[in-house]
């Protein structure tokens, strides 16, 4: 199972991958949207932060969708109030509260692992 990490934060995104790297996962972290869109195919979940430089998580989510990806994602912000647009989006499959915990997310993902078509 391939996992891409996407925040702006690069501490955590790499921190982040690299934990779940130590459990065994295919994690890769990225600091850019567009870092990440050029290699979405090759991901089955994306985790993102919702509060993105000059876009959203949801954003890149559909463009992801756009460009044909069928994984599933994941959406986390320290500050869900301040969403103001609902997350129903094929692809999300649930929105999470930062800081994000490597063993939190394990247990997230573990059963999306077989649920998600490229």
């Amino acid at each position: 199972m391939r996992i891409f990490i996407l925040d702006d934060e690069v501490c955590a995104a790499e921190c982040l991958a690299w934990n779940l790297r130590s459990a065994g996962f295919d994690a890769t972290g990225f600091f850019h949207p567009e870092m990440a869109l050029a290699r979405i195919k090759d991901a089955d979940i994306l985790v993102t932060d919702y509060f993105l430089p000059e876009t959203t998580g949801l954003e890149v989510i559909r463009k992801a969708y756009d460009l044909g990806w069928r994984g599933a994602a994941l959406i986390a912000t320290y500050y869900p109030r301040q969403i103001k647009e609902s997350l129903d989006h094929p692809l999300v499959r649930r929105a999470l509260f930062k800081p994000l915990h490597a063993r939190e997310l394990i247990e997230i993902i573990a059963p999306l692992h077989g649920s998600v078509a490229n």
